[in-house]
């Protein structure tokens, strides 16, 4: 074992069945391997999902968060491995603390966006997105241009917002048949579903930009 003041740096890992610290056997509170009892820390092993980073589930259902609940523990986690907690403890603690502290914004980012969460449930099952992913129904992207047009025509902000109303019954919509996709393991459908899921969000944030313009 190595010691950095009051911070320990073991090379085995912390067993995530046990959940206790190897130095003191605390329970841990949360999936870091990072004891705030002793100051022990170790490296996170890339294994470790974002949904194991905050004991969330991974299974089917892994798509339907509490959002909320995900900031709880996401607040909670980076309490214990913020840098400022570890500052002058040795520069490879400090190092370690920022990298835990990095991959738990990394991972909140993620899961807190539908788009993002599912296409981070599709890469764990094999299909990553593509910066060249595109929606395939004629039908679809021609409504999806009528609707830029409609925000880019619009003079009032009362007409960008029914538009974005009318857009957001249409997240909601696309997002529960995206759950239920997922939910089915109909990753193909789900992969098209997120992609809509991604224009539509284009929308959204085009209205927020057309009605702030037209507020100032």
């Amino acid at each position: 074992m190595r010691k950095y003041g009051n911070a320990n740096i073991q090379a085995r890992f912390i067993s995530s069945a046990s959940r206790q610290c190897p130095s003191c056997s605390t329970t841990l509170p949360t999936r870091l391997p990072t004891c705030p009892n002793c100051f022990h820390i170790e490296p996170l092993q890339s294994s470790v999902s974002y949904f194991e980073l905050f004991d969330l589930p991974s299974d089917a259902n892994a798509f339907k968060i509490d959002t909320r609940d995900l900031r709880s523990r996401f607040l909670r986690a980076q309490r214990l491995c913020h840098p400022d907690v570890w500052s002058g403890k040795g520069k490879e603690v400090q190092s370690l603390a920022e990298a835990q502290s990095s991959t738990l914004n990394a991972a909140y980012r993620t899961l807190v966006s539908p788009v993002q969460r599912a296409q981070y449930i599709l890469a764990q099952h094999g299909l990553p997105s593509l910066e060249t992913e595109k929606l395939e129904d004629p039908e679809l992207i021609m409504e999806i241009m009528d609707v830029r047009e409609s925000l880019d025509d619009s003079t009032s902000v009362a007409e960008v917002e029914a538009v974005r109303g009318r857009n957001e019954e249409r997240m909601e919509e696309t997002t529960a048949r995206l759950e239920a996709m997922l939910a089915g393991e109909n990753w193909e459908t789900a992969r098209n579903l997120t992609t809509e899921l991604k224009y539509l969000e284009g929308i959204e944030t085009a209205a927020k930009e057309r009605s702030e313009k037209l507020s100032s």
